[in-house]
């Protein structure tokens, strides 16, 4: 059971729907207008950009998620990066999905300079090297789904660490749905 829409969503969505619809009975009404599915359409437009930013400032305000606890380690045998840390749900609202995203970046000069790529250095070029690599890399999973309101929920990450890293630095965020 998905509970991506709270009361107040439908709440939003049926104000909106009601509202479009007082606006076209009117339009339909007046006689003397010659463009009426025009002007229709404009305010179908104008009603479903409202209905989606009032979704978006609605969701704002209902799903709060807190990450707490986040430990990275490196596992050198499998060149993997393990991720571990708690989500809680701090709103009062039941959220859907909760997704954790991690992006790590190369402690490299390039991406330290704000680039978006990594260019392999002169002797991998001789060799034969001369690929681009990304300097970052994002990972985004779903560690819970229904977290009623307080409810906590451990969570556990496994990504990979690029051969080609100089080290790290992560960042992590949580987010519902």
């Amino acid at each position: 059971m998905n509970t991506y829409f709270t009361f107040w969503h439908y709440d939003a969505v049926i104000l909106i729907t009601l509202g479009l619809i007082a606006l076209i009975i009117s339009t339909l009404r007046r006689p003397n207008l010659t463009s009426k599915a025009s002007i229709i359409f404009t305010y179908t437009i104008v009603a479903l950009g409202f209905m989606f930013g009032a979704l978006l400032v609605i969701d704002s305000y209902t799903k709060k998620i807190t990450l707490s606890n986040v430990d990275d380690y490196r596992f050198l045998p499998t060149e993997k990066i393990f991720f571990t840390g708690s989500v809680r749900n701090s709103g009062n609202y039941t959220i859907g999905e909760v997704s954790v995203e991690i992006k790590i970046i190369n402690k490299d000069s390039a991406a330290l300079k704000g680039k978006p790529s990594y260019q392999s250095n002169a002797f991998a070029e001789l060799i034969g090297d001369g690929r681009v690599k990304p300097s970052y890399l994002i990972v985004t999973e779903v560690v819970a789904t229904n977290l009623k309101p307080g409810q906590r929920q451990e969570f556990r990450i496994i990504m990979p660490h690029p051969s080609y890293f100089k080290g790290y630095t992560s960042y992590v965020r949580a987010f519902g749905q």
